[in-house]
């Protein structure tokens, strides 16, 4: 096997330690690599020639993505694992770094994350190539946890410690430009470097960064006084604490312990000189690692993994040997409608390259759907808002379509027209006419059945469906649903392509509501049978606000549309009768025009605001009293909580019973990307586990007079079968066999 680091000299005084894991796709710091970067860096100290050392990867898809999650899952089941000690390591080895008698530079191009960023900072200085891709950041919050290896104790002595605090709480990657601003990076590398000359550039201006450095010594007063304590007053300590402290409740709301004691952390070591920040790094990432919410974050992101995996199309029976040819080239898209979800659909096309054309049978539609397209597609994340280069780029990739001719050279083409079965079926023969036979044709529809959508095609093994949600710019979730004639091929391709946008695909069975809409469905539906038993508004939507959830159910409602609730309830009410209880609530509500924040009211009063943000609701009088009637008198409730999410756990069950998900891990990661279930409780199954299927099958038999919804499913009782004294039989295993 090909070594991972290697030496290569640059000139008779300067080398570069070259990172290039030839057993994975990215690197990262694996214990292999860490061993091997540990003997090249022994190797570098021993030669006495050197002046200058640069850290490279000549990897295409980047520098370093981080430590390696999964050696690092492996550990949290180590008993009496010694993280601090773990940590102690890494600096030790990074610290290196900062101690040779040499200039070092980082040479940093594509992903800089977490153990990668950790590398890097231990350098002297920092170059980065300025390409799409190129991301420096520190995402341990986001798995629960904290940098360990020297981030918050170098970082904020070198680009200051507010601008430390908010990059490290927040877990945020930035650009290479971006970086460059706050002092992360000491030199970048223009976007307009031809592609085939960038690694050459990238090692060459390492190369006279070090000599410059050399001649002036700048370096070695740079490492002094980044080994002092910061120079901050206590005032400006305490401004610090109080004002970040507040953003990071406001955002997390105290669900996520890490962000708030990463703060605490480098508040403490600000006083501290550079050993001691570090040591007081390696004792608070030993309290954040293996807590429950580090356990769950680290399911999601494997999770998210899972789904980046060419097998992930097999979920659904896809063969992977034929996912390769979806990604040889971008797909020329067709996208037919130009409504919400036409216009977001294209503009994620139009962003991530692809050629698309944009149809719709109303020209007034077309012709205000073409600008609102190039705005979102030409965004800049630093610019906030479009810039002239970005808009020039993707109006190069945007066609107006005017007659169905102008699809024949589609390769792919999205459906997203009104909900209406005559008039899909009737666009999709005109379709057929003109496309060509290897051509795949998707429909975003949220409620029709994909199989009779597919009924009177000629082809309809490469007809699925392709559910987006909206907006399309933010939700990262795609339903690809298989009709009972798709092919794997198709199945293979679309998947590919929606990874290619950015998306996160998950393959479901056709059936009734599909995945989300249908787990959804129990718990909106929950909250309107609450409501008519007298249970407060506010009871419900703090119990579900207290679990986790973004926003309560009733809110939810009001952000959907409440007609719109309203027809997905009677699809679903027309499959699952037995398990949806009718009620007039979006009926009186809908008969008093409150529609929700489309007009401003809906279960809350949403007054105009000048503010950019979403809408805030208030309490409604007039909403009470057209409900008053339809309730009980009020009861106080301690199970509201449960009243919400065991019907939609429930309703989970049987979707995996009945293969429309084929892996609970599906259904969870669908969840957290499709309604935002708290990823603090790492996915609706993995949250059950942690309950237990006892305990879940005492709490849904209290509610047995309820009727069908809260039957146990039968891999529930058989996981509470299976549990004993010594062992908790775990449901999503007994699902995963069933």
């Amino acid at each position: 096997m090909a070594a991972a680091v290697t030496i290569r000299r640059m000139t008779p005084t300067i080398a570069a330690v070259v990172i290039d894991d030839p057993t994975r796709s990215l690197n990262v710091l694996s214990p292999e690599v860490l061993a091997e970067l540990a003997e090249a860096l022994a190797t570098i100290a021993a030669d006495v020639k050197l002046e200058g050392l640069i850290i490279a990867s000549t990897k295409p898809s980047g520098f370093l993505a981080g430590a390696d999650i999964g050696s690092f899952s492996t550990r949290l089941a180590e008993p009496g694992i010694d993280a601090a000690g773990l940590c102690r390591q890494g600096q030790a080895l990074f610290g290196q770094l900062a101690k040779l008698p040499l200039v070092t530079v980082a040479a940093v191009h594509g992903p800089c994350l977490g153990g990668g960023m950790e590398l890097a900072i231990w350098c002297d200085r920092r170059i980065a190539a300025d390409l799409p891709h190129t991301q420096l950041g520190f995402p341990e919050a986001k798995l629960g946890l904290c940098p360990g290896w020297g981030g918050t104790a170098r970082t904020p002595r070198m680009i200051g410690l507010a601008n430390a605090v908010e990059l490290i709480t927040t877990g945020e990657p930035v650009s290479a430009t971006a970086a460059f601003r706050l002092g992360l990076v000491d030199d970048v590398i223009p976007r307009s470097t031809p592609p085939e000359k960038l690694a050459d550039e990238l090692l060459a201006a390492a190369v006279r960064m070090i000599v410059a450095e050399r001649a002036s010594g700048q370096y070695l007063r740079d490492r002094q006084r980044w080994s002092q304590p910061i120079a901050q007053s206590e005032t400006e300590l305490m401004f610090l604490g109080a004002t970040a402290g507040a953003m990071i409740q406001q955002k997390t709301g105290g669900h996520y312990p890490a962000p708030a004691a990463t703060l605490e952390l480098m508040l403490e070591a600000a006083s501290a000189d550079l050993p001691s920040a570090c040591e007081l790094e390696a004792e608070r990432f030993a309290t954040l690692f293996g807590t429950s919410v580090n356990r769950a974050l680290l399911n999601v992101f494997h999770l998210q993994q899972r789904t980046k995996q060419p097998l992930a199309a097999t979920q659904s029976g896809a063969h992977p040997s034929r996912q390769s040819t979806a990604d040889s080239r971008r797909p020329t898209v067709a996208i037919l409608g130009a409504g919400t979800m036409g216009r977001g659909i294209a503009a994620a096309n139009v962003r991530r390259g692809h050629r698309t054309l944009l149809a719709d049978t109303r020209p007034d539609a077309l012709t205000a759907a073409i600008p609102a397209i190039l705005r979102e597609a030409a965004y800049d994340k630093e610019a906030k808002g479009p810039t002239l280069e970005k808009t020039t780029a993707a109006a190069a990739l945007l066609t107006r379509v005017d007659t169905d001719a102008q699809l024949g050279s589609a390769d792919m083409v999205v459906e997203a027209i009104v909900e209406e079965l005559a008039a899909k079926h009737a666009l999709y023969e005109r379709l057929e006419a003109v496309v060509t036979p290897q051509t795949i044709l998707c429909s975003n529809t949220s409620t029709l059945p994909i199989t009779r959508l597919a009924a009177k095609l000629k082809h309809p093994e490469r007809f699925c469906g392709l559910h987006f949600f909206n907006p399309v710019r933010k939700m990262q979730l795609v339903e690809v649903i298989r009709g009972e004639q798709t092919s794997d091929e198709t199945l293979a391709m679309v998947t590919s392509y929606a990874r290619a946008l950015g998306k996160t695909p998950v393959v479901v069975r056709d059936s009734p509501g599909f995945l989300v809409n249908r787990l959804l469905m129990p718990y909106m539906n929950e909250a309107l049978v609450l409501l008519t038993e007298g249970v407060p508004i506010k009871a419900i939507e703090s119990a579900a606000k207290a679990f986790g959830m973004p926003m309560g159910p009733l809110t939810l409602h009001d952000v959907v549309g409440l007609d719109i609730c309203q027809h997905a309830g009677r699809v679903l009410h027309a499959a699952y009768a037995d398990r949806v209880v009718e009620t007039p609530v979006l009926s009186t509500l809908i008969a008093a025009d409150r529609l929700g924040q489309k007009n401003g009211r809906g279960f809350f009063d949403y007054p105009p605001s000048k503010s950019d943000g979403p809408p805030k609701g208030k309490p409604s009088a007039e909403a009470e009293t057209l409900l008053a009637p339809l309730r009980q008198p009020a009861a106080a409730r301690t199970d509201v909580t449960d009243r919400l999410l065991l019907p939609m756990l429930l309703e989970a069950i049987r979707a995996v019973e009945e293969g429309v998900a084929a892996d609970p891990r599906d259904v969870d990661l669908a969840l957290i990307l499709g309604i935002g279930f708290p990823p603090f409780r790492g996915g609706l199954f993995y949250w059950a586990d942690t309950v237990g299927a006892e305990e879940l099958v005492r709490k849904v038999e209290s509610f047995s007079e309820l009727g069908a919804r809260y039957e146990p499913p039968t891999a529930l009782t058989k996981a509470a079968a299976q549990s004993s004294a010594i062992e908790r039989r775990r449901l999503t295993d007994v699902l995963k066999h069933e």
